[in-house]
């Protein structure tokens, strides 16, 4: 790939080794590619398919699930492959090379086109063991990579790979955990003063989006790419929040979200209403946001773990 004359490269650097291999092996690219393109894959193939374009659709859907191919099932991590197909030995998830800012503990918690497959691959309960193991351990240096060393923690909100990983339990079948951390992260990560401000790497206001986000009590996981884009509910910041929505481009006037008795420690939901109704989701389709209305939280100081436990739809 030519360098670019204003310096850095061009396009998919390592393209042409992820289509040969159906994965970027070591000595060709950067292992962390392999997730990168994966999730771009399954972008265009929901792009392709809104479009009505079948053959387009299937063949980049299938490239999207080649983050399957770097996924050891046993260890239940993504880890450096050589081109003949063995694994890179020996293997640390921190700091075995290979990543681009981040490591093997990292990345393989960026599927967000297919989190329920990697549910399914990692196994659920050692899935939300090890990723709550990792909050709790990424808390104590407030959710992000002292110094910039992007690879010394599980979890480092500072930077994009693991960003959106506070949300993954609501695909697990444990909402109480996405509802703890993220409040979490909320309140330990962003600050108020020139020195604990902006902890991290803000990259286009990514930092910034994603605490107005996750303090209204919404976020995206997929980046909204989905055909039928969904919003995920979580613990909002705010007791109440009002959109107005621009009648140019949507149905409703203004999409409420009501957090009743929230605090800093009642942070689990313990019921929700929409509309006026019981809602029993972790989740709205975009539409029902934008068509207007008012989402009813009632919080509380432990989880209630018989809410919204179904998670997500599938994407496809």
């Amino acid at each position: 790939m030519p360098t670019h004359p204003g310096g850095g490269h061009v396009g998919n650097r390592h393209l042409t080794a992820y289509l040969e291999h159906k994965y970027v092996p070591q000595g060709k690219g950067t292992t962390s590619n392999t997730m990168e393109y994966a999730y771009d894959d399954w972008c265009v193939s929901e792009l392709a398919r809104a479009l009505g374009k079948t053959d387009d659709h299937k063949t980049f859907l299938a490239r999207s699930g080649y983050w399957r191919n770097i996924f050891d099932a046993k260890l239940g991590f993504i880890r450096p492959r050589k081109p003949d197909g063995s694994w890179v030995e020996p293997f640390d998830p921190y700091r075995t090379r290979g990543f681009v800012e981040g490591n093997a503990w990292q990345y393989t918690w960026f599927v967000p086109q297919d989190v329920h497959g990697l549910v399914a691959a990692m196994g659920r309960d050692r899935f939300v063991q090890r990723l709550n193991e990792g909050m709790t351990k990424s808390e104590v240096t407030r959710f992000n990579a002292p110094h910039d060393r992007m690879a010394s923690v599980p979890i480092n909100h500072g930077n994009q790979p693991t960003m959106q990983v506070a949300y993954l339990f609501n695909y697990a079948g444990a909402p109480w955990l996405t509802q703890k951390w993220s409040r979490a992260i909320l309140d330990k990560y962003y600050g108020h003063t020139p020195v604990e401000g902006w902890p991290g790497d803000e990259d286009q206001g990514q930092g910034g989006a994603w605490f107005v986000m996750s303090a209204m009590g919404l976020f995206q996981v997929d980046g909204g790419c989905r055909v039928k884009p969904i919003y995920e509910i979580t613990s909002p910041l705010f007791n109440r929040v009002v959109l107005h929505l621009d009648r140019r481009y949507y149905k409703g006037k203004t999409f409420v979200v009501e957090a009743q008795n929230n605090s800093k420690d009642n942070v689990y939901i313990q019921s929700a209403m929409f509309n006026g109704k019981p809602h029993n989701r972790c989740w709205l389709y975009a539409s029902e946001v934008t068509g207007g209305g008012t989402l009813k939280l009632n919080m509380g100081p432990k989880p209630n773990k018989a809410w919204a436990v179904d998670g997500p739809p599938k994407a496809n």
